[in-house]
């Protein structure tokens, strides 16, 4: 089995740039991988993972969970898997993705890959954030994950230490694509003013 590890955090916490590490570690160790990115966020490039100081990462644009299995497969029925086997994939912002990003996550694994992933653990709400058909919620991924990495962020109010994510504006949508143009990382006291 492969091992399953969740980064979560508010925004501005690092949670890409920690999955671009991890990655970046797993290249020195010549262990090869996959990277995913939903086609929903294209905040800074269409074609990469992008973290908010601007490293950046090629990515495999998919629009569903399904179609990271298919790649997957199609890649461990191929030729080249037996001479480069695949050790790892990395899904960034998953929970744009729908709730079958967990049964996908669980399969991949089955096959003896890792997956790693990062996504906010919480709306602008403070509430478990919820796949995109709102069946699960990033909870579910976290409860089934070996490994929990949760970050935390500077509040942008006081400099405390921050675990929310707060919402410039009157959108009341779950999902509004943005950065520091429509986000802060505010603490508990601040997000609550």
């Amino acid at each position: 089995m492969g091992k399953i590890t969740t980064i979560t955090g508010p925004m501005f916490s690092g949670k890409t740039t920690e999955l671009l590490r991890l990655k970046s570690r797993e290249e020195v160790a010549k262990r090869h991988s996959f990277v995913f990115k939903p086609k929903l966020d294209n905040r800074y490039d269409e074609k990469s993972i992008v973290n908010h100081n601007g490293i950046k990462e090629e990515a495999i644009v998919v629009n569903s969970p399904l179609e990271i299995l298919k790649n997957v497969e199609e890649y461990l029925s191929s030729q080249r898997s037996k001479e480069i086997p695949l050790v790892n994939i990395f899904i960034d912002e998953v929970q744009f993705f729908t709730s079958d990003i967990i049964d996908v996550i669980l399969e991949v694994s089955k096959k003896g890959i890792n997956v790693f992933t990062c996504g906010l653990n919480q709306t602008f709400e403070g509430k478990p954030f919820p796949f995109k058909d709102k069946k699960e919620h990033i909870g579910t991924l976290m409860a089934l994950s070996d490994f929990l990495i949760h970050l935390d962020a500077v509040c942008n109010h006081c400099g405390e230490t921050a675990t929310k994510t707060y919402r410039l504006g009157e959108s009341k949508e779950t999902v509004v694509l943005g950065g520091t143009d429509s986000y802060q990382a505010r603490c508990t006291k601040c997000f609550r003013k």
